[in-house]
This record gives C-alpha cells, structure tokens and sequence, in this order.
C-alpha cells in the first residue's frame, strides 16, 4: 500500500547520500533500479511521505538549495518556488512581501499587520517580515506547504506555511566548511561543527558571513553603495537524550544584517511631468551607476532567538512535543528616494531618506500529543502567542540642488530638517488556540480509504496606538482594538487507487486577523479577513517509480479582503479597507519528476494563478477603482536538469541547470500596468568527492541570471503634486558568478 510505513526515510537532498526529490525543487539521484525513493515531511505534524501526505506540497532539500544558492528567504525572489511569491517591499532591504495563491499583502511591514503566510522555523512561528533577511543556518530541507493551514498551522497562514528544518546535532564529531568568492567583491563562509556526544548530550556549533558589494555605485564618499550585502551569524544547539525516548533540545541563534536596498530608477515620465534636473535622465533599464551621490547607510537588522524543544515518546504510537521559543528583532529601515520624490526646483530639496525602526519580541508555547492506532492517526495541539512590538518612522530631506541643477549638496544635518518622528505606534498581540487533526482508515476498500477531519479553535486579541502624528503627540483617541473568537475546520477525503497512485479532495477555511493602517491619518482599524478553499490533488509514482507525477487544482473565496489604498496627495499615507464582496481565486500546481536512469535527472514545476476582485471604493477619491492582485503571476514555472557524470578516478562531477519563467506581475493593489515577464537561467558544475587527508572536498562553479535577464521585482508611480511624476522602478540583481569550496571530515 502507497500508505503503509515508509522503510527507508531519506531527507529531501539530505546530504551526499541523498538520492530523491519530490519535484521541480529537488535535484535527483536516480536509483540504480527502484527508481525514485520516498520524501519525508512533517507538514501534518508526524513523519509521513510526501506522497501520502494529502496537500499540496513544495520541497526543497539541502541539494536543491545548495544549487540553487539560497541561503535566505528572500533568495526566493528569482522565482525558484513558483508557488511562493516573494518581492522586496518597496525595494527594501529590510522587509519583503511574501505571498501564495494570490493571498498577497501589499504591505506587511506595520507592525499591528500580519502576513497571509506564516513562516515557521523548526517550528517556531515568525511573526514579523522584518528580519527574514537574514542567513538560514544548515537548513536540512524547507516545506512550502501550498493554500490555508487553519488547522495544523493556524495563525495568519490564509495562503499558505513555509516550514523550515534546520540541521539537529549528530553527536559524532564532524566538520562541513564552505568558502566561497563571487563577482561584486563577494566572499562567504559557512561553518558547521559537530562534537562527540557527552553524558548524553550532542553540541553543534554554526556559524555564517556572507558580504558583497552594491551593484549601483553611489559616487557620495563614504555613503553606501545600493544593493550591498552583509550578513553574519551564529548559532549553538545542544541536544540531550537522557534515555532512549526522550530529547531535549535547546538553541540560540543570533544574526546581523547590514545590507542596503534597491536603486530606484526612472523607467518613464508620466504625461504631464515636470523637467527633470538637468544632472537626471531616464535610466530606462538597469544602471552600474546612480545618478548622484546621496546619503545611503545599510538597514540593519538584528535577530535573536531562544528555542526549547522538548520531545517524550510515551509509547510506539504516542509522543508528546513541546516547543518553547523567544525572539527579538530590532531594525532599521535607511532607504534614500535618490531623487525621484520632489520636483526639481533651483536651490529645492531633495533625496528623500525613508527612515524607520521597530523593535519587536514575541514569546510562543506549543503542545503537541502525536498518536497512532491500527485505524487512526491523530494530532492534539495546544498554542500560546504574545507579542510587543514599537515602531517609528522618519522621512527627511538629504540634499539641495544647486541654482541650476547641475549638482546636489548633501545637507550636513538632514535629521533637524523637519520634526521628529513623522509618526511612531505601539501593537500589543495575543493569540490562544486549540487543534485537533485525525485521519481514520475504516476497514472497507482493502484499506485505501482514508478520511480526515481537524478543528481549531483561536482566541486572538490585539490592541495598539499612534504614539507621534508629524512629529508631536498623537491624540489618545487614535487607537484600536480587535478581537477575534472562532473555529476553522478542515475535511479531507483521500483514496489510493493503487500502491502507487492516489488522490484527495480537500475542503480548509483559515483567517488573518485585523489590525490599524499605522501610515493612516486616523489610524484606521480594519477587520479579520477569511478564506474559504477546496482543493483536488493527484499524487502518483509511476513506471516503476522513475516519473513522479503530483498534480493539484484549487479554488478559493476570500472574504473581507483587506486592501491597501495609496494616497494622491503622497505617496506615505495609505489606507486600509475590507472589501464589501468577496474575491475568488483558482489554479493549477504541477509538480514533475523524471530520473530515467543513468544519472540524469529532470524537474518541472508549473503554477497557474487566475484571480477574480471585485473593484472598491478608494477611500481617498471616493471613486470605485479596479483592484489587482499584486506580486502574482497568471504563469509560473521552473525547470531543472541534473546530470551526475560516470564516475572519476578522483571523485564525482555533477552539472545542474535551472531556469525560472513567468509571466507579468503587478506591484500592488492600485498598480496600472503588469511588470516584464521573468526569464532567469543558472547553472552550477560541482566536483566533489574528492579525498584530501581524512576528509573529503567539493569544488564548484555556479551563475545565476547567466543571461543577465532585466526584471522589474517592484515599481510604483510618484505622481503626488509637486513630485517628480516618473515610474520608479527596482530591478533584479544582474548576472552573478563565483567558486565555492566545501571541505568535510
């Protein structure tokens, strides 16, 4: 049976030894005759193979992000999840939109706002946007878990979970250093230690660098150029095992980035635009080079966390897990306009520095009691969040034109020039829940019917208030509460129509809880939104487990979509509505395998997104206004071919290729006109096995966007009066390249 214990568990590209995938994501190692082997995920809370596991379900394993260079989320901006969308806010360094099945926040980056995915590491809910820039330290594999988790994952993940597992000690000394250098003056270190067990407890030490210069060159001396990187961190972990059936596991994690954000160019005028400064021109596509020098500092995050994971097998068929977590982020947003805010005028600001702060710390509890019987898998969970969060933000002027507008001078104190803050607000939230999820196989159809059934009840409160209003005290009557008691249940029906072929109906409702538009005058307080989907999927292995079929049809009802509204007046003041009908989306996930034999293997994944929004009031113009569906492409899809030469006297060679494509996308909700579509090739070569000393070393060369593709990650238009009425456009990173150097003994 497709559904009977799974023998052998091989991690998603888990090591040298892995030889499987799942789809597009993982590079293959076909087998020398059983074809492909099983992946294991615990997206449903237990170990179980992918194949049985009745969602639709990305994964990536430490091959597929080792070829595909991801060392953090916002790598995933190349498109190598066509399923999870991910955009730089803004162009920022310090914040991302991060989306799934058309469940796209414009803007996640206020603090009383949540996003439509939830982010779990080991897991460990992630409650902010603000510090997923940072490196991920020896991730084993990532699960991209595809439409509402109300159930199992709850809080906030109308669109989807991203679940990533990080590497647990071995308890066996061991040593697994990567260096490497690239173009733009880049160089990166990672550094994996293992000791030996000790009275039952295993430590293993991480830790990771990563810096490369801007591709934009700010020609301001001493100012930063756009698009630098600087990350480094660390992270300890101490695993004890008392006896053979109970674990704890205890880590701290602690990490910096220092990175700077994207280059805002001119792609066009809009009608009626004033003359631009006589030192300015359309850039029109990528630019090596900015059109002037302004001040540019990195935006700095900071992360660091305490995890507690606690793990008691009662019996065979009863655990119970405890996952105790405490975070903390503080960072700071530095973005600078580059002169594409005001209209030129002779002796007139400009360079419009986007400064902004938070501070954030959450505190979360989770239970879990995982059990089986001879006819029924079930999962009873209990869930605690509370979370603090300030922030302030700042928007100064940090140069003047000349009388002509020949040249800029840098204002010597450009953070006196108007009061401060522009505004500053408090969030306060608290979230109790209570799950269950049981899969019953009833002893009819030779065992092949399987039925689920899961409930969760949340408690979710929050309050918050506008602290500062243009640089003085807010009025005490700016404030919001919201409360929020419900159930979300989940239903699915899966039938295996042979060993290696079966199939599912899923039916899943999931919620995200309201808050207040912090960039709002009023502090306007918006409502829960709620997602309503039914899903149909086909999981197959076939030809004697040489091709991997997995297939995927969904649609879905949002109601009380919470929509972003930009004000006419400037660009800073927004507003948040819920929709009055509801949007609707449906689509298609594909997912295919094929590992003929003889050391080739080829992946494909292929999205299709079709979104239907009715249109709304805008709340400034009291026009009805037609509503887009940001960040997400109609087409998406990824292909990759893998090819593991005839073994050599000195080791292995393997090649890998991947290319990443879809269609045009809109920046946000009001955006007019869909972005370029995307085409991005990478490839790497890797010669590795090879034995030096006691230990082995992997050499391999790798690009990515090898074709130097342009694409457009965000624009918006500054079009307020008395700004400079141009489309402001963020490109993609051009072609990169480098050598990485892997030593392990």
């Amino acid at each position: 049976m497709l559904r009977s214990a799974v023998s052998v568990i091989i991690a998603a590209g888990g090591g040298a030894a892995a030889i499987a995938a799942p789809n597009a994501n993982e590079t293959v190692q076909p087998l020398s005759q059983g074809g492909i082997e099983d992946i294991i995920v615990t997206a449903q809370k237990r170990e179980e193979s992918l194949q049985n596991t009745p969602i639709s379900i990305d994964v990536l394993g430490e091959r597929a992000l080792e070829a595909r260079g991801i060392a953090n989320i916002t790598d995933f901006v190349n498109g190598a999840a066509p399923s999870l969308r991910i955009a730089p806010f803004g162009g920022r360094a310090s914040a991302v939109t991060i989306g799934m099945r058309g469940l796209v926040p414009t803007d996640a980056t206020q603090i009383s706002r949540d996003t439509t995915v939830g982010i779990y590491i080991d897991g460990v809910y992630l409650g902010r946007v603000q510090g997923l820039g940072t490196e991920l330290v020896d991730v084993e594999r990532i699960e991209v878990l595809r439409g509402p988790q109300g159930t199992l994952f709850g809080r906030n993940a109308v669109g989807g979970a991203v679940s990533i597992i990080t590497k647990k000690p071995t308890g066996e000394f061991g040593v697994d250093v990567t260096g490497g250098v690239r173009n733009w003056n880049g160089r990166n270190i990672a550094a994996h230690v293992n000791l030996p067990k000790v009275a039952g407890i295993s430590i293993k030490l991480d830790g990771i660098y990563n810096k490369r210069d801007g591709w934009v060159e700010n020609p301001l001396p001493g100012a930063s150029d756009w698009s630098a990187v600087k990350r480094y961190g660390f992270r300890v972990a101490a695993l004890w095992e008392p006896t053979d059936n109970v674990s704890v596991q205890y880590a701290y994690d602690n990490s910096t980035d220092k990175s700077t954000g994207g280059y805002p160019h001119i792609e066009y005028l809009l009608p009626g635009a004033p003359p631009l400064a006589p030192i300015f021109s359309v850039d029109g596509g990528r630019t090596r080079d900015a059109r002037a020098g302004f001040v540019l500092d990195p935006s700095v995050g900071k992360v660091k966390g305490h995890m507690l994971q606690a793990e008691w097998d009662i019996s065979d068929t009863l655990t119970l897990r405890s996952i105790t977590a405490y975070r903390k982020i503080n960072q700071t947003q530095y973005d600078n306009s580059s002169g594409l805010f005001l209209a030129y005028r002779p002796n007139g600001l400009e360079g419009r520095l986007s400064f902004a702060e938070i501070d954030q710390d959450q505190f979360s509890q989770e239970f879990q009691l995982v059990g089986t019987t001879d006819r029924l898998n079930y999962v009873l969970g209990a869930f605690y969040f509370d979370e603090d969060a300030t922030d302030i933000a700042y928007a100064p002027y940090t140069a003047r034109f000349n009388a002509d507008g020949t040249a800029l001078n840098t204002l010597a104190t450009p953070f006196s020039s108007t009061p401060f803050p522009d505004r500053a607000s408090e969030a306060h939230a608290k979230s109790k829940a209570l799950y269950g999820q049981a899969t019953w196989t009833p002893p009819i159809l030779d065992d092949r019917l399987h039925l689920t059934g899961g409930l969760r009840y949340t408690d979710d409160s929050k309050h918050g208030r506008l602290l500062k209003l243009r640089g003085v005290d807010a009025s005490p009557t700016l404030r919001f509460e919201f409360g929020s008691k419900r159930v979300d249940p989940a239903a699915t029906i899966a039938f295996d129509i042979s060993d290696e072929v079966n199939t599912y109906l899923r039916w899943a409702n999931a919620y995200r809880a309201g808050g207040a538009n912090s960039r709002s005058a009023i502090f306007r307080p918006y409502a829960e939104e709620t997602v309503e989907s039914w899903e149909i999927g086909l999981k197959s292995d076939l030809f004697n487990r040489h091709v991997r079929l997995n297939l995927a049809a969904y649609a879905s009802r949002l109601k009380d979509k919470q929509t972003d509204f930009t004000s006419p007046a400037t660009a800073s003041s927004t507003e948040t509505i819920n929709g009055t009908s509801d949007a609707k989306f449906k689509g298609i996930e594909a997912d295919l395998t094929i590992a003929p034999g003889a050391g080739f293997s080829l992946t494909g994944n292929y999205v299709f997104t079709d979104t239907d929004v009715p249109p709304e009031t805008n709340p400034f113009t009291n026009v009805v206004q037609r509503i887009k569906v940001s960040q997400t492409p109609r087409h998406a899809a990824t292909m990759a071919l893998d090819y593991r030469f005839p073994a050599l006297a000195i080791g292995t060679l393997s090649a890998h290729v991947d290319g990443n494509w879809s269609s045009g996308v809109y920046s946000s909700s009001t955006d007019p006109t869909l972005s370029n579509k995307v085409v991005q090739l990478n490839a790497r070569l890797t010669l590795g096995d090879v034995e030096v000393g006691s230990g082995k070393v992997d050499v391999s060369i790798w690009g990515k966007n090898l074709t130097n593709a342009e694409t457009q990650l965000f624009d918006f238009e500054v079009a307020a009066p008395g700004q400079v009425r141009v489309n402001q456009v963020f490109f993609n990173e051009p072609r990169t390249y480098g050598v990485d150097v892997r030593f392990q003994f």
